[in-house]
C-alpha cells in the first residue's frame, strides 16, 4: 500500500487511489481536485465500493514512536506560491478516535510527496489566513 491511501471508516477495507478517482496519488489529488475547486471539502469523502457508505477517507500514518493511523477530515491550502509550493493545514482524525481531531501543517512542491513528510514553516498571517479559510471551507465559526 503507498503512503497515502483511501480506507472507509465503516468497513475498513482499503483502496489505492487510482481504485477511487482518476488521482494516481495524494499530491496529484491535491493538484488535479482539491486546489480548481477550490479546496472544495466534499471531495474528502467519497463512496465506498465495497459497503456502499460514504465513508471512504484519504488515511496515512503518523510516524512517531508509536504510529498512528490517522484518516483525513479537512484540508485547506495557500497558493500555490511560485506555481509549485503549497502549505496546507489538515484536520485529522487519530484511528480510533471519535472525538478528538489534530492539526497536522503539511506543504508540497510541485507533485514532489516529499514535503508531505515535513513540517510546513508557516507565518502569522499564512496561519491566519489558513484559519480563515478553514472556517469558509467547513463552516466552522467555533474554530480559532
Amino acid at each position: 500500500m503507498a503512503a497515502y491511501w483511501w480506507e472507509c471508516t465503516t468497513c475498513e477495507v482499503k483502496f489505492d487511489f487510482l481504485d477511487v478517482c482518476e488521482s494516481s496519488g495524494i499530491t496529484h489529488y491535491i493538484w488535479d481536485v482539491l486546489i480548481p475547486s477550490s479546496w472544495e471539502q466534499s471531495q474528502l469523502l467519497k463512496k465506498c465500493p465495497e459497503c456502499n457508505n460514504e465513508a471512504l477517507r484519504i488515511t496515512y500514518v503518523f510516524p512517531r514512536a508509536n504510529e498512528m493511523h490517522i484518516k483525513v477530515k479537512h484540508i485547506v491550502g495557500l497558493g500555490p506560491f511560485d506555481d509549485v509550493y503549497v502549505p496546507m493545514m489538515w484536520e485529522t482524525i487519530p484511528d480510533g478516535s471519535k472525538d478528538e481531531t489534530m492539526l497536522d501543517f503539511k506543504y508540497i512542491n510541485g507533485r514532489n510527496i516529499l514535503g508531505l513528510n515535513k513540517p510546513a514553516v508557516l507565518s502569522k498571517e499564512d496561519i491566519r489566513k489558513l484559519f480563515q479559510l478553514y472556517r469558509d471551507r467547513t463552516g466552522d465559526r467555533d474554530f480559532p
